[in-house]
């Protein structure tokens, strides 16, 4: 669901990436959905197989951690170390 999140990170080379929430829809073909606009929680960093956060599983198995500012609409992605 969110592999092309996936790819497109995994492309990228320097150790932070900023999109907008408009930049990963565009990237996704189709919008977030609302929680992503509302709620930091959605853009956690928790990929067990316990919780279902596919989302989350598509960044960090791109080498990465997000850090959202939900009032800004925008995600920076952070190379894990």
């Amino acid at each position: 669901m969110y592999v092309p999140l996936q790819q497109r990170l995994s492309t990228e080379r320097g150790s932070v990436v900023r999109l907008t929430f408009a930049e990963i829809e565009q990237t996704l073909g189709r919008k977030l959905p609302a929680s992503a606009h509302k709620f930091s929680a959605w853009w956690g960093n928790e990929a067990s197989m316990k919780v279902g956060h596919t989302q989350a599983k598509a960044w960090m198995n791109a080498g990465f951690r997000a850090h959202a500012s939900i009032k800004d609409r925008v995600v920076e992605f952070r190379r894990l170390d």
